[in-house]
Parts: C-alpha cells; structure tokens; sequence
C-alpha cells in the first residue's frame, strides 16, 4: 500500500530583510527547482523596472513584441483569454514559442475575497509518481498534436510527447494541455495522434481529471505583494474564474 503524499504547496520564503533584490535569483532559482513553487512574502514592491533589472542582471528574460513583462488584468481590448474574467485551462508556458525555465509572478492587486481568480498549479512530477504502472504505460504511448491561429511569434501547430525528462533534474514530467474551446478567445485545439475524435475527447477528459486530483493540484489566493515562482517544465498552471467582478492585477515575467 502506497503512502500518500502530503498535499503540494508552495515552499515559502518570509523576508528577513525588505530588499529582494539583496537575494541572489539564482538561489531563489534553486529553490524552485528542488521545490517546483515558491512564495516570497514580506518583500517590499518593485517598481517594474526596478524588478527587470534584478532579474535580467542574473538570468535571461524571454521578451515579447512588449518587452519582458506581461500585466495580467481585465482588458477588454486584447483578443486574448488571459485578459478576461473566465477561466484559464491548465498548460505549460512557451509551447508555441519559446519554452521559459521560470515564471516570476509578482501580485500588485489581489482579487477580493471569495471572487475566483486564483492560480491553479498542478506538479505533473507527482501525477507522474502517484500513478499506477498501467496508467504510466498508456500515458508513454501518447503524443499530443496542439494547434492555434498563427500570430506574430507565437501558434501555428506542435507535436509534443506526453512523457518526458526534466532537462535540469532528470526527473519524469508531463506535456498536457486543456483544449480550448470556441467559446474562448484564440482556441487551442488539443488531439492524441493515431486516435478518433471520440477517443482523444476521452482520453483528455480523463487525464483532466487526474491532472485536477487534489493531491496534485495548488489554489494560490493571491495578497498584495506576493512574490511567486514556478518551474514552467514541472508545472502546469491555469486559473479558476471570476465568480464576482474584483480587481486582479499581477506581472508576469518569462525567465530562459
């Protein structure tokens, strides 16, 4: 009989002294690695400057038409799903580009409370772990087709195997993406090579379920100042909706 697995939470790092940018990243950095999540709190706020410039003098940034950092907010006036009050399905960061290392959030406005909005994170390395032989010898046999309307740099269509190795720690993690559906802006197409419509529905509902299982699965409820990283080939993440209007404002910066 298998032990269960203590639930998967982020590892915290509470601020003995106020100024982040007195942290060597690349201690942080390993931190995410042995942990997959990590919270900072008790840091004082970086302007966004202020934080590209922490962040860029140790590592590489991935940058967008942009720049570096994306502020995740209601926009009515972008043609992306990031940007609205609904739901996020769970994926990986970079399929259609460029894969980021790292993702470094940093909250500037939470959501009230009991209005939805929280990130989802799900440690595939564990869904891995948790799973029977069976499951994990079906689950070799699957490759994922992922297609989405060509934009500037970033759609078009990916082949990715379900199965595969963490490049930094050898450990076994999962490529696995929600579909999105019509009803969203920019839809993902998601299908398992060499299987009916039916049959990949099935399948991609089932490994939905299992993905979303809660000893495999992390809520953040985001407060002001949070300061959160997670490893993008270990995780996925989404994120639950809006159940009320609430202001949400967070910054997103990719790290190669």
């Amino acid at each position: 009989m298998r032990t269960p697995m203590p639930p998967f939470t982020p590892h915290v790092i509470t601020a003995r002294q106020d100024d982040l940018t007195r942290v060597p990243l690349n201690t942080i950095l390993n931190q995410v690695t042995e942990h997959q999540l990590v919270l900072m709190r008790g840091f004082k706020p970086l302007s966004k400057d202020e934080l590209v410039d922490y962040l860029q003098s140790q590592a590489p940034l991935l940058y967008w038409d942009t720049g570096p950092v994306m502020d995740m907010r209601v926009d009515k006036r972008k043609p992306n799903y990031l940007f609205t009050e609904g739901d996020v399905p769970l994926h990986w960061d970079g399929a259609f580009h460029q894969e980021p290392r790292f993702l470094f959030f940093h909250c500037l406005k939470a959501p009230l409370p009991h209005c939805g909005g929280e990130t989802v994170f799900v440690n595939t390395q564990r869904v891995w772990k948790t799973a029977r032989a069976r499951q994990q010898a079906a689950w070799r046999d699957y490759t994922f087709t992922f297609k989405t309307e060509k934009r500037v740099h970033y759609g078009g269509s990916i082949v990715r195997p379900m199965v595969m190795l963490h490049p930094d720690t050898g450990e076994t993690i999962l490529r696995f993406a929600e579909p999105v559906g019509e009803d969203y802006l920019n839809p993902v197409d998601v299908a398992v090579l060499g299987k009916s419509a039916l049959e990949s529905d099935a399948i991609l509902n089932t490994l939905s379920r299992v993905m979303r299982a809660p000893q495999h699965c992390y809520e953040h409820r985001w407060q002001e100042g949070d300061y959160l990283l997670a490893d993008n080939f270990a995780l996925l993440h989404g994120r639950n909706a809006f159940s009320k209007h609430s202001p949400r404002h967070l910054r997103r910066i990719q790290l190669l």
